[in-house]
């Protein structure tokens, strides 16, 4: 999977987002060849992409289909002309990230040229982008905080996954991890015998899986290991995935600020309870998860 920016004009729309289609022209205004142009020819199905209108990060893609060449209706004179043309899913963030944030957390990592921090896109031609792995980071937690379920972001990595070249059964077990089924859910499960981690409720349909280490943030094989999934009823797992709680190197139930001890007991939640770590590894996943999910003040 690679990543990319689509780095949109105010008065030039190559999304076409009625058709889910990425629509770059060949030539930019001075007639030369599109850089753009060139760079979504190196698309692959599998691949995600961030969009940028006027310097907001509006919406995020996966790319259904590689590239093929086209002549379409192009913005802003709605002529036909020459283009590559990448089929895509395109998702809206719940709301757009603005300029000013985006250049208060990203800026050392954005490139000084063609960089999408630009609030006055009009007259400039698109352009489209590759993003390493440090930027596509940055880029997710950005766009995972306009999106805290992670309900767009999570529908747009499935699609890539659905998209890519693995074979079913790995896309299947990956897709089902996210909401905690499968392979998945079951290894955690078995874990746990079955049982939700922090009461010992053992319904089945009380006991949500949930990763530890947020499934739009893990790499396939974290998606895939037990340690990182603890089984939950409601209650508790929301509070974890929200940042209501977290726990310690040693299993310590953690409170945020916003969840006074009393409340907590009121939800069930047992302030003194401690967590039976299942291994390093979980240890390490609940470490990502205290200081990038729980919220201490």
């Amino acid at each position: 999977m690679a990543y990319w920016w689509v780095n949109q004009n105010e008065d030039d729309y190559p999304l076409l987002e009625e058709e889910d289609l990425l629509a770059v022209p060949r030539r930019d205004k001075l007639g030369k060849t599109n850089p753009g142009y060139v760079l979504a020819g190196e698309m692959q199905r599998g691949d995600i992409g961030f969009v940028f209108v006027g310097g907001e990060l509006d919406g995020v893609f996966a790319v259904s289909m590689a590239a093929q060449d086209d002549t379409v209706e192009m913005a802003p004179d709605f002529q036909r002309r020459p283009a590559r043309v990448v089929q895509i899913a395109f998702f809206d963030l719940p709301e757009p990230v603005r300029v000013e944030e985006t250049t208060l957390r990203l800026r050392d990592l954005l490139p000084p040229l063609n960089s999408p921090l630009q609030p006055d896109g009009a007259g400039r031609d698109t352009t489209v982008c590759p993003v390493g792995e440090v930027l596509a980071d940055g880029l997710l937690r950005l766009a995972g905080e306009a999106d805290p379920t992670s309900s767009t972001l999570g529908e747009v990595m499935a699609e890539a996954i659905s998209a890519s070249d693995l074979p079913d059964e790995e896309k299947a077990d990956l897709i089902g991890a996210r909401l905690g089924i499968g392979r998945f859910g079951d290894a955690v499960r078995a874990l746990w015998d079955g049982a939700c981690c922090a009461t010992g409720v053992t319904t089945e349909l009380l006991v949500h899986v949930s990763p530890i280490k947020p499934w739009v943030n893990a790499s396939n094989e974290e998606r895939l290991d037990a340690q990182n999934g603890l089984p939950l009823v409601p209650t508790w797992n929301l509070a974890f995935i929200t940042g209501l709680v977290g726990f310690d190197e040693d299993g310590a139930l953690l409170l945020s600020s916003e969840l006074p001890p009393e409340e907590a007991r009121k939800a069930g939640i047992d302030p003194d309870f401690r967590l039976a770590v299942k291994g390093e590894r979980q240890r390490t996943y609940l470490a990502w998860h205290r200081h990038n999910v729980f919220v201490p003040s």
